[in-house]
């Protein structure tokens, strides 16, 4: 067994390049088995696998932690010493891939609980200089730096005592808190935390009365139902009624909105998790949906992704689903999945890059891609390329939506570096995997540069919504929710709103008022068990 040590992340081995003979290669490699961690320490883990087999041959091995990538190592090596955070707890997978490109399903995930590498017991210094500012129903709270013997990372934001935002970093000494009662008295503290959860006293409180009216973006939150799977994909009806999917459970799931009331619908028959992201993904439905009441599912399956169309009637499913569009390459994350149908009455989709880069720049394949297809799954006449491809080079897109003008906007999730939001346009190349975000090989001739990025950290993001030209990202990793104002081809006056107060954000979507749902993923959505979670479905009233 060959072992390779690994002094960093991103070390990527690159694709050799396609012969004739691996080019007729379409088999891929078994998955990787019996995924092992041994000699752990705060700085590095040595993580091990049994071998893949292959029609051809392994040539190399792809290891990642929860959907990044972060070394490819050769096929003849069964193990790797992976360098680690400290503190850090990361799910551990690898594929194999062949000289052709084909890659394997993911290994099991291991968990991986990596130890500080040293004990601290001493807290941070207490916040000073807290200030609480009201406009309208919006309270901005702001605080001077505290200090610690190692190294503040954050920072907690109290109201009348209770925990209701965070930041990141020992830098951001700002939160805003929206959605608050007009003419209301609150009193607020921050308490400063470091990387081993030691947590300063709670600064002096300081008070502040809210105006009588919002005056800002978001002017309240209401948690209308929780949920005990991840709500993943979610429309809205036109009778205001809500249609959501439990992305582990299968099931599609009717909500009221005015009562909170629940009622499955239906369960989604021929779907199958990837013990990652797979399952129940996006919804749609076209704005005639009255007359013609199909609902547009993308899922994943034993083989691939795919879309079909089902029949919504009497508020239940009905009938043996229609499918539109298969063969969309499917891993255990990468699998895209948001819809969302045009002003040109077409639908669209986001596909992953099925965790081989190289797919989303092959145009005879569906990963890594925004497809184009008519609503019974033929493809339109206007298509770039003859094909549902509409654009290219995209790692893990998740949110789609369209402006005021009918321009696409897109958000894509990055590797370890930056998240991206870009414009869409008919043939385009976003770059993936040669460039990620503004960084990489991002100058190569016709490469598309994002409107806007975000540092991983801060964003993961996943649903995009348009709502009065105002773009709406919900992000998982960050927790919040960024509003940009859309000025030409151009997001301006980009806000942060909800840091940290509902956890991992994954689903925004326009309500039938005016207004936005948001769905959260806090717990549970790096597996594929259902029902193991404790989500929130909430409804965002919008001010200016």
């Amino acid at each position: 067994m060959t072992t390779v040590a690994l002094l960093g992340l991103g070390v990527v081995l690159p694709s050799p390049g396609a012969s004739a003979t691996a080019a007729a290669d379409t088999t891929p490699p078994t998955a990787p088995a019996a995924p092992r961690t041994s000699d752990l320490s705060c700085t590095a883990v040595t993580f091990s696998w049994s071998a893949s087999s292959d029609n051809v041959g392994v040539a190399f091995y792809d290891i990642y932690h929860d959907g990044q990538l972060m070394t490819s190592v050769p096929g003849t090596a069964l193990s790797a010493r992976l360098t680690v955070a400290p503190g850090a707890t990361w799910g551990l997978y690898v594929n194999a891939r062949d000289a052709a490109g084909n890659v394997s399903q993911a290994s099991s995930t291991v968990t991986v609980a990596v130890p500080q590498c040293q004990s601290d017991t001493e807290p941070p210094s207490t916040p000073t200089g807290v200030t609480a500012t009201a406009s309208g129903t919006t309270v901005t709270v702001r605080w001077r730096p505290a200090t610690d013997n190692v190294g503040v990372t954050g920072y907690e934001v109290l109201r009348n005592g209770t925990q209701v935002g965070s930041t990141s970093g020992a830098g951001t000494t700002s939160f805003t808190d929206s959605g608050l009662a007009a003419n209301t008295r609150y009193r607020y503290q921050v308490r400063a935390r470091d990387a081993q959860a030691n947590r300063s006293a709670a600064s002096t409180a300081v008070a502040v009365t809210t105006g009588g009216s919002c005056a800002t973006a978001v002017c309240s939150v209401t948690k209308v139902t929780t949920e005990t799977d991840l709500p993943w994909g979610l429309t809205t009806l036109p009778d205001g009624q809500v249609l959501f999917g439990r992305r582990d459970a299968f099931e599609i799931v009717r909500l009221d909105p005015a009562t909170g009331a629940k009622t499955v619908a239906g369960r989604m028959p021929g779907v199958a998790g990837t013990d990652g992201e797979g399952g129940v993904l996006g919804l749609a439905v076209a704005t005639d949906f009255a007359a013609d009441p199909w609902l547009y599912v993308m899922h994943t399956t034993t083989t691939d992704n795919r879309v079909v169309r089902v029949r919504y009637t009497g508020g239940v499913l009905s009938g043996t689903p229609q499918v539109l569009l298969t063969g969309i390459p499917r891993n255990k994350y990468h699998n895209g999945g948001r819809l969302r149908f045009g002003p040109d009455g077409k639908l669209y989709i986001s596909t992953g890059d099925g965790q081989n880069g190289e797919w989303a720049q092959d145009l005879a394949n569906l990963a890594g891609k925004v497809l184009r297809i008519n609503r019974d799954g033929t493809i339109p006449s206007d298509n770039p390329f003859g094909t549902a491809v509409w654009s290219y080079g995209h790692r893990n897109p998740q949110g789609l939506a369209f402006d005021s003008q009918g321009r696409l906007w897109e958000q894509e999730f990055g590797n370890n570096v930056m998240d991206e939001t870009n414009l869409i346009v008919r043939g385009g190349n976003y770059g993936w995997p040669r460039c990620e975000g503004t960084t990489g090989s991002c100058a190569e001739a016709g490469f598309i540069a994002p409107k806007r990025t975000y540092p991983v950290a801060e964003g993961s993001c996943s649903g995009i919504a348009v709502v009065r030209d105002a773009l709406y990202i919900a992000c998982l990793r960050g927790a919040r929710l960024y509003r940009a104002t859309i000025s030409g081809d151009s997001l301006t006056g980009v806000q942060q709103y909800l840091n940290g107060t509902y956890g991992r954000l994954r689903t925004v979507e326009p309500s039938a008022d005016g207004g936005l749902w948001l769905t959260t993923s806090n717990y549970g959505d790096k597996d594929s068990v259902a029902n193991n979670s404790n989500e929130s479905i909430l409804k965002v009233a919008l001010g200016q």
